[in-house]
């Protein structure tokens, strides 16, 4: 055969093969033929793309005096948090997507100060970038360090490829929607906070409030471009351990809206996970209060977080929450030669490695607080009625 009779057939065979592979995507699932000649009626059924993401969540991260100073190297000057993360990394960079809250403002330069008004240093971002996290939700502590603090904090974050929601450092930006893409899935992710702390807001644009016509606008343009929607909301009132009147009506609203899933901070302590059904008739999973996962906050209740691990799966054209679970932390504080250190653990995790002789750097104040933790978070969050139970983590 000639090369050009060869690249013929060629481009025919490739032709067919993309045109087969397209009326496979695009043909209804199941395509009935008739034999001609006996009449027998097959039916031939095709399989569905699926797609899964696996998501973690955590929430609010905010360092006060104390975190700022134990990251701190007087010999090199510098700061750095690896340390804080190390025993939790694994589980963010395994998921395909990693959320948290960031309470305060970055810095560069500082002065870097904790409460009342948080500034932080950039390697926070750095290690944050580092372990996995892809989002951070803005807070009430956003406008800290005001319209200066908003830009700083935004450009370290954009340097650390990582996604800001819930503020803005350009109109522009305040109009985009967070959408992370695998394959033919879409998730989009929202961002609102209750207010500023009584500090100004120079633009309305700078900062999403809970505005519940804006959320609805929102809404309806996120799911526009994407499968599934996920509200962040920063509310509720500090160290209560329950959602108030406030928030079950936000909550509810907000799935109204067509909200697919709600996941909260800002309370300090962790609140319950509850499935509220939607006008429509959805089931819509609320984490209303996820708790703190990285500060100085020691009374109880406030060291303790959750890691919320869920997997969102497209078959065909139908998107839904498929899994759902949770992963008890602690934010440890212990001595390393006089010095002041802290470390964020999976509670269960860890009460095992010392129970084997693994964990020696924890002293047995240590373990009974974690133990004390663990069980706080397992009896307060575990819910079989709506299938919502502590993760099987090896």
């Amino acid at each position: 055969m000639s090369n050009i009779y060869k690249t013929l057939a060629g481009a025919v065979i490739l032709g067919a093969f993309i045109g087969g592979y397209f009326w496979y995507r695009s043909a209804p699932r199941e395509v009935v033929v008739v034999n001609q000649g006996t009449g027998e009626t097959l039916r031939l059924t095709r399989k569905e793309e699926k797609t899964t993401v696996t998501i973690v969540s955590v929430g609010d991260i905010f360092l006060h005096d104390t975190n700022i100073a134990a990251a701190y190297n007087a010999t090199t000057k510098t700061y750095n948090f690896d340390s804080v993360f190390s025993a939790v990394s694994d589980y963010f960079s395994e998921a395909d997507l990693a959320t948290a809250w960031l309470g305060g403002v970055l810095s560069t330069t500082g002065p870097y100060t904790g409460y009342p008004l948080f500034t932080s240093p950039s390697a926070l971002a750095e290690t944050l970038q580092s372990i996995g996290i892809d989002v951070v939700f803005r807070t009430n502590h956003t406008m800290d360090a005001g319209t200066k603090g908003l830009s700083m904090t935004t450009q370290i974050l954009e340097q650390n490829n990582i996604a800001q929601v819930a503020a803005a450092d350009t109109e522009e930006k305040s109009q985009k929607i967070f959408i992370y893409q695998k394959d033919n899935l879409k998730v989009a992710y929202l961002g609102y906070t209750y207010g500023m702390n009584g500090l100004p807001i120079p633009k309305p644009w700078m900062v999403n409030l809970i505005d519940h016509e804006k959320i609805k606008k929102d809404i309806v343009r996120a799911k526009q471009q994407a499968d599934f929607v996920v509200v962040a909301l920063h509310f509720g009132n500090e160290y209560e351990r329950l959602p108030n009147a406030w928030q079950k009506e936000t909550v509810q609203k907000i799935a109204d809206a067509g909200a697919d899933m709600i996941i909260g901070s800002h309370v300090h302590v962790i609140q319950p996970v509850d499935v509220v059904t939607s006008a429509d008739g959805r089931k819509v999973y609320v984490a209303y209060g996820l708790g703190n996962f990285y500060c100085d906050q020691r009374t109880r209740y406030t060291d303790a977080g959750v890691m919320l691990q869920y997997v969102i799966e497209k078959t065909g054209n139908t998107t839904e929450l498929k899994d759902i679970s949770f992963i008890p932390t602690m934010i440890t504080r212990y001595k390393v030669n006089g010095r002041t250190t802290f470390q964020v653990l999976p509670a269960k995790k860890y009460i095992a490695r010392y129970e084997q002789g693994q964990a020696s750097f924890l002293s047995e104040a240590n373990v009974a607080l974690l133990r004390q933790t663990y069980q706080d978070t397992i009896q307060h969050l575990s819910n079989p009625a709506i299938n919502f139970m502590e993760s099987d983590e090896k």
